[in-house]
């Protein structure tokens, strides 16, 4: 006798691929700036034949996020300031 319902497993691959307009999107940049950053090989991307038997590009996650750790971080101060703790200044007075 089998209580609940049946479940079902599936395989779950050892790499995330992402295409190039997933890609765009997990890091908010637009397609033609993740195509010309592989062009640049600034992001890794690896080509694959989709169902079809047409080339096209994919990233690892990992990839992406090399990619990401690789960014310089803007928010870092050269006087130790925490982000949002910049003053203006104002009439030349702080």
């Amino acid at each position: 006798m089998m209580i609940g319902k049946p479940v079902a497993l599936i395989q779950v691959p050892n790499r995330r691929l992402f295409s190039v307009a997933a890609a765009a999107q997990y890091l908010g940049k637009a397609i033609g700036t993740i195509r010309k950053l592989a062009d640049l090989n600034i992001i890794q991307a690896r080509v694959e034949l989709d169902t079809a038997g047409r080339r096209r590009r994919v990233f690892a996650l990992e990839d992406l996020n090399a990619y990401v750790d690789s960014l310089e971080p803007w928010y870092d101060s050269p006087h130790g300031e925490e982000p949002g703790s910049r003053k203006e200044k104002i009439d030349g007075h702080l």
